[in-house]
């Protein structure tokens, strides 16, 4: 049987996604339509989530609803067509060493762009 989760728990969560997803408090409020207090509330755990504005959160941090009852830290992007083809096309890669020279190669323009 899987464990339960307290209010903190999936407040907890509710940050970690809203954070991953580079989105403030104020935005996400205006986003569901309630106030920024109301998501520190929810993040804070100190209110409970309903079913429906979990459902809501989800959709609007474009995460499956799932992700909040996961054990563990994960990261719940959707990714678009472009990263699904590159991870498809990583995944096909056999050699370790090969896979670490595209790693290198995608983390040092990743670093160069965030640089200019």
């Amino acid at each position: 049987m899987s464990k339960v989760l307290t209010d903190i728990q999936i407040g907890q969560k509710i940050r970690e996604f809203r954070l991953q997803a580079g989105v403030t408090q104020e935005k996400l409020a205006e986003e569901l339509g309630i106030t920024f207090q109301q998501i520190q509330k929810y993040e804070r755990g100190v209110t409970k989530v309903n079913l429906v504005k979990l459902q809501q959160l989800a959709e609007t941090l474009k995460i499956p609803i799932s992700a909040f009852f996961q054990d563990g830290s994960h990261t719940a992007f959707q990714l678009n067509d472009i990263e699904k083809q590159v991870l498809a096309a990583f995944r096909k890669i056999r050699s370790e060493t090969h896979k670490n020279s595209v790693l290198d190669i995608v983390l040092g323009l990743a670093r160069d762009l965030s640089s200019q």
